[in-house]
Parts: structure tokens; sequence; C-alpha cells
């Protein structure tokens, strides 16, 4: 019983490498509409919410209503992976100090005509010295990754005209991203 447990678990990883995989191989052109980033990224922490409540996620933004031409479903998969990503940091971090306050800061800020989208967490963070790395396909530092994960992400964000940037900070990950304001 315990065997096919172990299988059925492979079975499922095998699965999910297999959808990353086919995703990133085929991922459609956006289809661009006036989208609130804001309601998008509020939709998703209420996801991750349930999923694991132990983390704590604020969010601040300099408006309400910070619209930008996007596929609400493409942006939906970039931040439920990046979130996705910083919570299995965190929950690495806890498993070492069980009195660690699990934090995932998000903020967006106006710059001219663009917004930037700032995702600050406190846990192991990128575990590799060569950030540009992890936008490559099937790299990955992690135990059970595909290294799919955040070249779909910067793919995604390159084709909504916007650029992603990984920096490792003094308490866990940051990652920036800037988008085109809705004109």
């Amino acid at each position: 019983e315990e065997n096919l447990k172990i299988i059925n678990n492979q079975i499922k990883q095998i699965g999910n490498l297999v959808n990353e995989f086919s995703d990133f191989a085929r991922m459609p052109k956006p289809i661009l509409k006036k989208h609130n980033v804001v309601n998008i990224i509020k939709e998703n922490i209420m996801l991750m919410n349930q999923l694991d409540n132990s983390v704590s996620i604020k969010l601040k933004s300099f408006k309400s209503i910070v619209n930008v031409d996007c596929d609400h479903e493409q942006f939906n998969r970039v931040f439920i992976n990046l979130f996705k990503n910083s919570i299995e940091s965190l929950n690495e971090k806890f498993l070492k100090n069980p009195d660690f306050q699990k934090k995932i800061n998000i903020e967006i800020l106006k710059k001219d005509d663009y917004i930037q989208i700032i995702i600050k967490d406190n846990g192991t963070g990128f575990g590799t010295k060569k950030l540009d790395d992890l936008l490559k396909p099937y790299y990955t530092t992690k135990k059970n990754g595909t290294g799919l994960g955040l070249p779909i992400v910067n793919k995604i964000i390159n084709d909504h005209n916007g650029t992603l940037t990984l920096f490792e900070n003094k308490s866990g990950a940051e990652i920036k991203i800037n988008l085109p304001l809705h004109k």
C-alpha cells in the first residue's frame, strides 16, 4: 500500500511536468483587455490564503484601480506561480524554525507610464547566485522543481511588454515586474 502511494505521487509529479512542459511549449498569444491588476492580485491572494492560511500576505497599492492591458488568465498564472514559489520557500524556512513568521508583501507603484509590482518574501531566497539562470527553462534549485515556472512567468510578462527582475535580499527573495499602464 505504501509503495502504491509512492508510485501514485510519482505519476502525479510526471503529470505536472508534462502539463508545465505543454504550457511552456504552446503558450498562446495573450488576449489583451483592460483589467484592474489590483483585483487580479487580490483574487490570487484569496486563493493562496485558502491553500495555506499560515502565511501573512499584504498588498499595498498607490491606487485601488490600476488598469493594465493583459490576458486575465495568463496573469492569474503569473501570480499563482510566484505566490506558490514564495509559500514553498517560506514553508521550507519554517521547517527549520517553527517560530518563524511567514510573510509576503506586495506593493504596486507608479513609475511614469509604467507600474511596478514588487513581491517580497522572507523565505529561503532563490538558492543561487546566478539569478538569470532561474529564467532559463529546466533550470531549478528545488528538489522536485521542473524549472519551468519562472520561465513561463517571464515569457508571459515579456509578451505583455513588461520586464521581470529577480533579486536576492537579506531576508528572502524579491521580484519586480514592470508593466505599461493602460492608456
